[in-house]
């Protein structure tokens, strides 16, 4: 069952929600994330980042941040390719081989771990070969899901679905949180 179908699942009262992603991403990414958005906000989420809708400060970045983490009930850390490198090993026009890799924001990996170092409960997803620190499975002690973000509608697909519901659960019992000095 999902939650979107059901209204029953929409939580009680509104809770801030942070959300961790790169302040611009590739357009086929942002048509992609504004469903998720939705989404999140008609089960009665407000979504928090900073330096995108109403979050500004002008306190440096990091405190900002971390004072921000520490007003939501949940984070959700998405990695999204910002950076990517390719290399081609060539003999005379012919490629011998080649390599291909991406990152997320560095600030996925700050922003993850500030929201774990308040006991908030947070979701990781990243998108297709996103690896590497808060992308790696076990490290810390939650799983990662690796979705493909091009889908249309990948928050509804079931290897999304079940994680987040779980991690849902654990939003509705929101409690203050533990500030981060």
């Amino acid at each position: 069952m999902l939650v979107a179908k059901n209204p029953s699942q929409r939580i009680a009262k509104i809770m801030d929600i942070f959300i961790s992603r790169p302040t611009v991403i590739g357009k086929h990414f942002e048509s992609r994330y504004a469903s998720f958005h939705t989404f999140l906000e008609g089960l009665g989420m407000k979504l928090r980042r900073l330096g995108a809708g109403t979050d500004h400060s002008k306190k440096a970045p990091l405190r900002a941040v971390i004072d921000l983490v520490s007003e939501c009930c949940g984070a959700i850390v998405l990695g999204y390719p910002q950076l990517e490198f390719h290399n081609e090993t060539k003999r005379s026009d012919e490629v011998q081989d080649s390599f291909r890799h991406v990152f997320p924001t560095p600030w996925n990996h700050i922003e993850g771990a500030l929201a774990y170092s308040a006991n908030t409960p947070v979701l990781v997803v990243a998108h297709g070969n996103i690896k590497g620190g808060v992308f790696d499975h076990g490290i810390t002690g939650e799983g990662v899901l690796h979705v493909d973000m091009l889908e249309k509608d990948w928050h509804l697909n079931p290897k999304f679905f079940k994680p987040f519901e779980e991690w849902l659960d654990e939003v509705k019992e929101c409690k203050t949180r533990q500030t981060i000095t």
